[in-house]
C-alpha cells in the first residue's frame, strides 16, 4: 500500500492531473446517472398508469333509485374477481333480475395536467433536479480537482520555493530544500537546491578570497615593520655617528649591506601582493597538448633550477601518450612556485610524481626538509601561509592554490616521513 502511494505521488504532473480528472468525471457520470434514474422513477410513479382505467357500475332499481360503484382496473385483469353490488331494499336483498345494471369504462389520462397541485410541483422539481444535477456535479468536480491537484502537487513545493527565495533575498544561503517527489516540481526544487549550493559555494569562495586578502594585507603590514625598523635603526645610527667619524669603513660597509638586504625584503613583500592581485584576474586558456610531452618539458626545466641549487630532482612520469586540454603556462607557473618553495627548504632531494587519472592531471612534490608547520597544516590551505625562516613569505602556495581552483582542481599540503608534501591536481 505504501509503495502504491509513493508511486501515485511520484506521477508526473500531467499524468496525475489527467487521472484525477478522469476519476472525477467517472464519479460525476455515476452520480448523475443515479440522480437522473431516481428522479425519473419518482416522476413515473407520480404519473397515473396509462394502462389503468376506472370501471363504473350502476344499478337502477324498479323504484328508480340508482346505486353506483367505481373500481380501478388494469388492462388484462381477471374480471371474474370483480366484486358485485349487493342491493337491499327495506332490508331485503334485491335480485339481479329486478335491478338493471349498466357498466362504463373511463381511461385515465397519463399527463401532468391530470396531477394534483402537490404532485405536479414534485414532478416539475424532479425535472429541474435531473437537468441541474450534472451541471452542479461537474462544477463540484472541477473545484475538487483543482483543490486536490494544488494541495497534493503544488502547495508544498510552492511554499518551499517561496521560503527559499526569501532566504536568498535576505542573503542567507545556510538552508536546504528537501522535496522528495520525482515529478516536475521535484525536479524544479532539486534544481533550485543545486542553484543554492552553487551560490553558497561561490559566496564561500568569495568570502575565503576576501579573508585571504585581509590576511595578506595584515601579514604584509606586520612583516614590513621589521625591515622598516631595521632601516630606521641604521639611519638613526648613521646620523648619530657619521658626524663624529666614529664608524669604520668595514662597519659602514656592513651597514650598507644590511640596508640592501632589508630593502630587498621589502621588495619581495610588495611583489608578493602584486602577484596575488594578478592571480585573481587570470583565467585559464586551455589548449590540446600531449600529456607526456608537457610533463617531460616541465621536468627538464625544473631540473635546471634544482641543479643551480645543488638539489637532486627525481621525476616519475606514469602518463599515457594522449592529448589533454590544459593551460600549460599556468601549470608550469604552479609547479615553478611549488618546486621553488621546496628548493628553499629541501636538504638534498626533491621528488616529483606525475599521474593522469579520471580526467585529473596531478603532480606531487615532496622534499626532505623539515615539513610544514602545524599552523599551515591545520589551515588546510584555506589561509595564507605565514613567513618562512629564509626570508620567504610562502605566498607561492596561496597563489598556486588559486590557480589550481581556477583550472577546476585544487592544492593539498601535508607532511610525510621524509618532509613536506604538496599535491596539485587540475581537470583536463
Amino acid at each position: 500500500m505504501e509503495a502504491l502511494k509513493r508511486k501515485w505521488e511520484n506521477l508526473p504532473l500531467r499524468r496525475f492531473f489527467v487521472l484525477t480528472v478522469l476519476f472525477a468525471a467517472g464519479i460525476v457520470v455515476l452520480l448523475s446517472a443515479l440522480v437522473i434514474g431516481v428522479c425519473g422513477a419518482f416522476r413515473h410513479w407520480l404519473l397515473p398508469d396509462p394502462n389503468a382505467v376506472y370501471l363504473t357500475m350502476e344499478e337502477t332499481l324498479e323504484n328508480g333509485e340508482v346505486l353506483e360503484g367505481t373500481y380501478l382496473l388494469n388492462f388484462g385483469d381477471d374480471l371474474s374477481q370483480l366484486p358485485s353490488l349487493r342491493i337491499e331494499y327495506d332490508g331485503t336483498a334485491v335480485s339481479d333480475e329486478v335491478a338493471q345494471t349498466r357498466y362504463s369504462i373511463q381511461k385515465i389520462e397519463s399527463s401532468v395536467d391530470s396531477l394534483t397541485p402537490k404532485r405536479r410541483l414534485a414532478y416539475e422539481a424532479c425535472g429541474v433536479v435531473m437537468f441541474a444535477a450534472p451541471a452542479i456535479l461537474a462544477f463540484v468536480a472541477i473545484v475538487f480537482c483543482s483543490m486536490f491537484f494544488y494541495r497534493r502537487k503544488l502547495k508544498k513545493p510552492f511554499e518551499l520555493l517561496a521560503d527559499a527565495t526569501g532566504q536568498i533575498a535576505d542573503q542567507n544561503l545556510d538552508f536546504e530544500i528537501v522535496y522528495n517527489c520525482r515529478d516536475e516540481m521535484g525536479d524544479l526544487c532539486r534544481s533550485f537546491e543545486n542553484m543554492r549550493l552553487a551560490l553558497y559555494e561561490n559566496k564561500k569562495a568569495m568570502w575565503n578570497m576576501v579573508e585571504e586578502r585581509k590576511l595578506m594585507q595584515a601579514s604584509v603590514a606586520h612583516d614590513l615593520r621589521n625591515p622598516i625598523a631595521i632601516i630606521e635603526g641604521y639611519t638613526e645610527y648613521l646620523e648619530a655617528n657619521l658626524k663624529g667619524g666614529d664608524i669604520s669603513p668595514e662597519k659602514l660597509g656592513r651597514i650598507v649591506k644590511n640596508l640592501a638586504v632589508a630593502a630587498k625584503r621589502m621588495e619581495q613583500y610588495t611583489e608578493s601582493v602584486r602577484l596575488l592581485n594578478q592571480s585573481e584576474e587570470i583565467q585559464p586558456s586551455r589548449k590540446s597538448i600531449s600529456a607526456r610531452k608537457l610533463t617531460e618539458g616541465i621536468a627538464e626545466d625544473l631540473s635546471l633550477l634544482a641543479e643551480k641549487d645543488k638539489i637532486a630532482l627525481r621525476v616519475t612520469k606514469n602518463l599515457p601518450d594522449k592529448d589533454i586540454l590544459i593551460d600549460s603556462v599556468l601549470f608550469c607557473r604552479v609547479l615553478e612556485n611549488i618546486v621553488g618553495n621546496a628548493l628553499r627548504y629541501a636538504k638534498s632531494e626533491i621528488c616529483l610524481d606525475f599521474s593522469l587519472k579520471n580526467g585529473m592531471l596531478s603532480a606531487v612534490v615532496t622534499d626532505d626538509g623539515d615539513g610544514f608547520s602545524p599552523e599551515i597544516l591545520n589551515k588546510k590551505g584555506e589561509s595564507l601561509p605565514v613567513s618562512g625562516e629564509k626570508g620567504h613569505m610562502g605566498i607561492g602556495l596561496s597563489v598556486s592554490r588559486l590557480f589550481c581552483q581556477k583550472h577546476g582542481g585544487g592544492l593539498e599540503v601535508s607532511n610525510t616521513s621524509r618532509g613536506a608534501c604538496v599535491k596539485i591536481f587540475l581537470s583536463v
